[in-house]
C-alpha cells in the first residue's frame, strides 16, 4: 500500500512537471518535426531564405530612398516607411529564428524541443505583427482625415505625430507580445485575438468611411460642376486621393490575404477536441502551420513591390538609386581621375 502511495505521488510530481514545462515553453504545433516529411521542411526553408532576402533588400531599399529623398517625406510616406520596417523586423528577426527552429532538428538528428528559441520566435512574431497591423490601421486612418479634413489635414497630419504613431504601434505590440512571457498560454492567445478583431475592424470601418464619401462626392460632382469648381479651388485633387486611397485598399488586403490561411488553421486547430473528432493527424496540422507561416512571411517580401509599383515617384528616386549603386560603381572604375 506505501508502495503504490509513493508510486502515485512520484507519478503524480512527473505529471505536474511536464504539465508545468509545457505551460512553459508554448510548443506550437508549427516547430513539429514527428512524421512531417523532412524534403517538405527542407522546401520550405529554402522558399524563407530566398523570401528572407528578398524582404531585407526590398523593404532597406524603400526605407532608404524614403531617407535620402524629401520630396517623400510627407506623413502617409512616414506611415508606409513604418510598415517596411516591420517586413524589415520579419526578414532581419522573425524568419532567421523561424529557420533555426526547422533546421535545427534536422542537423541534429533529435526531436528536441528549444525551449528558449521557440519562445523568442514567437514572442517576436506576434510583436512584429501587432506592430504590422496597427500601422496598417493608422495608415487607413490617415486617408480618412485626407478625406475628411483635407483643409486642415497639413496641419493634423504632420510627420512628428506619424512618428509618434509608429511609436506607440511597437510599444503596444510589444506588451501584447510579452503576455506569453507571464501569463497563460489561453490568455495569450485570448487577447491576441482580440486585439487582431479590433485592428481589423478599426481598418475595415475606415475603408467602408472612405468609399462612402467619395461615393457621395462623385454624385455631387457629376450633378454639380460647382463642386468640382469648390473641390478644384479648395486644392483637393479627387484623382489623386482616389489613387492614394487604392494603394491603401491594396496593401491592406494583400496583408489579408496572406493573413488568412493562418488565421483559419489558428481556428482549426485550436479545438483540440475538434481536432481529434475531426481525425486530423498531427503531422497534418504541423504542415499546415508550416506552410500558413511561410504565406504570412511573403507579405514582407511583397510590400516592397506593391509601394514601387503604385507610388510612382518613390519607384523613380529606387530605379535611380539602383543605377547610382551599379552603374556609378562601373563609372567610378573607369575614371579613376
Amino acid at each position: 500500500m506505501v508502495n503504490m502511495y509513493n508510486n502515485c505521488s512520484v507519478n503524480c510530481q512527473e505529471e505536474q512537471a511536464r504539465i508545468s514545462d509545457n505551460n512553459v515553453c508554448f510548443r506550437f504545433p508549427v516547430f513539429e518535426v514527428e512524421n512531417v516529411p523532412q524534403e517538405l521542411i527542407m522546401f520550405n526553408c529554402i522558399v524563407n531564405v530566398m523570401l528572407l532576402i528578398t524582404a531585407i533588400v526590398g523593404n532597406l531599399l524603400v526605407l532608404y530612398v524614403a531617407w535620402k529623398t524629401p520630396s517623400l517625406r510627407s506623413p502617409s510616406i512616414v506611415l508606409l516607411c513604418g510598415l517596411a520596417t516591420t517586413d524589415l523586423a520579419v526578414g532581419l528577426v522573425v524568419q532567421p529564428l523561424f529557420l533555426s527552429m526547422e533546421l535545427m532538428p534536422l542537423l541534429s538528428n533529435s526531436a528536441e524541443y528549444h525551449c528558449n528559441l521557440g519562445k523568442a520566435f514567437i514572442t517576436m512574431s506576434y510583436w512584429v505583427c501587432s506592430a504590422s497591423l496597427s500601422t496598417i490601421v493608422a495608415i487607413s486612418v490617415d486617408r480618412l482625415f485626407a478625406l475628411s479634413f483635407h483643409l486642415r489635414y497639413n496641419s493634423i497630419v504632420t510627420v512628428p505625430r506619424g512618428l509618434c504613431v509608429l511609436t506607440l504601434n511597437w510599444l503596444t505590440g510589444g506588451f501584447l507580445a510579452s503576455l506569453i512571457l507571464w501569463s497563460g498560454n489561453e490568455v495569450f492567445l485570448a487577447v491576441m485575438a482580440v486585439a487582431v478583431a479590433i485592428f481589423l475592424c478599426m481598418s475595415t470601418y475606415a475603408h467602408v468611411k472612405i468609399y462612402l464619401v467619395v461615393r457621395r462626392h462623385k454624385q455631387q460632382i457629376q450633378t454639380q460642376a460647382k463642386a468640382v469648381q469648390a473641390c478644384v479651388g479648395n486644392g483637393f485633387n479627387m484623382a489623386r486621393f482616389k489613387k492614394s486611397v487604392a494603394n491603401a485598399f491594396l496593401v491592406h488586403y494583400v496583408l489579408l490575404f496572406c493573413y488568412t490561411p493562418l488565421f483559419i488553421t489558428l481556428l482549426l486547430t485550436n479545438n483540440d477536441k475538434w481536432a481529434d473528432s475531426a481525425l486530423l493527424k498531427k503531422s497534418h496540422i504541423a504542415i499546415a502551420w508550416k506552410l500558413t507561416t511561410t504565406v504570412v512571411f511573403i507579405n514582407s517580401s511583397v510590400n516592397p513591390f506593391i509601394y514601387c509599383w503604385r507610388l510612382r515617384e518613390l519607384r523613380v528616386a529606387v530605379k535611380g538609386t539602383l543605377k547610382k549603386f551599379f552603374c556609378g560603381s562601373d563609372f567610378a572604375a573607369a575614371n579613376p581621375d
